[in-house]
């Protein structure tokens, strides 16, 4: 209930910097949200020809494909009710945003306690790059996809697992890659035939929304190809560190923010304590959601970490047994978020 009411208040908040953006600058705040290209996909399908040209002229039209389908599609479900496309877009997110945040709290007391569990929680939503859950992005669903099924693997119901796998993989393109870290809960819980079954959910998405890219764009691997042109190919975890020094910094880029850079710092400090503490599956989540990122660029960075739950559950499990964390987390976090939000509402670079 508390971080239910505190969510609410933080949503009106980032509301009220979208409309003073709007007062301020004149912005359509349905302009500005729908420009996203979950969004754009939601109403117009996967384009072709010249659709995206108001992007930049160095986009493709397959490049779409680097958006997974399940948001968009769920998006234009709810759409079709008649509130249109902004309207569904948030109610989406912040329905994805509240399961997540139970399914976190669920599964962090299994393992922690209640105290962390709701610390954990916190820790989340305090995050700088939290508003994005909020958003018409499909950050708050993949998380809740993701956390589902490590819910689901922990209690042995083999058959949410391959729901959540098959929709986890659909949800965005590193989807499939739960599947590692979710093989060390069949192995630990011995699922026999079941849990092995049932990973096979999380490739078998994957397949699906490749045989579609193979179709509409004469190319399996269109989304990887557009990972690779957008944030360039994938090396080792160094490869972010090189590209950053290779500009001038700023405080928040693409590939050269200070911001970003700080959050990177941080998140692969935090991975020595989560792989010490916490089961291997969560370790090995967190491994791959913050190197995986890591090796291209740090475009994004704090956006895509939002999915990396066991260093939040980190954060929680330090604030109950150090008061003064909390404190100092929140007075950081929530200035930062802040600013991101300010950012995103005038239609800036946000993450």
């Amino acid at each position: 209930g508390r971080y239910a009411r505190w969510r609410f208040v933080a949503g009106c908040e980032e509301w009220g910097v979208v409309m003073a953006g709007v007062v301020r600058f004149g912005i359509s705040a349905d302009e500005r949200l729908l420009e996203r290209f979950d969004a754009l996909i939601a109403e117009k399908g996967y384009p072709s020809g010249d659709l995206l040209a108001p992007y930049g002229p160095h986009y493709r039209a397959e490049d779409t494909a680097g958006f997974f389908p399940l948001y968009p599609l769920l998006i234009r479900v709810l759409a079709a009710s008649g509130i249109g496309s902004l309207a569904a877009g948030l109610v989406l997110s912040n329905l994805a945003l509240l399961a997540a945040l139970t399914l976190l709290y669920e599964l962090v007391r299994d393992r922690c306690g209640d105290e962390t569990a709701l610390l954990s929680v916190w820790s989340l939503l305090a995050f700088p790059a939290s508003l994005f859950l909020s958003a018409v992005y499909g950050e708050s669903l993949s998380l809740a996809l993701t956390l589902g099924a490590f819910l689901a693997a922990r209690r042995g119901r083999w058959g949410w697992v391959a729901l959540a796998g098959f929709a986890c993989a659909l949800s965005r393109p590193t989807g499939l890659l739960v599947v590692l870290p979710l093989a060390w809960e069949v192995l630990e819980r011995r699922g026999g035939w079941r849990g092995w079954v049932s990973l096979g959910a999380f490739p078998a998405g994957t397949a699906a929304f490749s045989l579609y890219c193979s179709r509409a764009f004469g190319d399996p691997l269109a989304w990887v190809h557009r990972q690779e042109r957008w944030r360039g190919a994938v090396s080792g975890p160094w490869r972010a560190f090189q590209r950053f020094l290779e500009q001038p910094p700023q405080i928040h880029g693409a590939h050269n923010s200070l911001l970003e850079l700080g959050m990177a710092l941080v998140f692969l400090a935090a991975l020595v304590p989560v792989v010490r503490r916490f089961p291997r599956s969560w370790g090995t989540h967190a491994l791959i959601s913050v190197l995986v990122p890591l090796g291209s660029s740090l475009w994004s960075f704090g956006r895509l970490s939002l999915l990396t739950f066991p260093v939040f559950a980190l954060a929680g499990e330090a604030s109950r047994r150090r008061p003064w964390f909390l404190p100092a987390y929140l007075s950081l976090g929530l200035p930062l978020g802040g600013l991101l939000m300010a950012l995103f509402a005038c239609g800036w670079w946000a993450g």
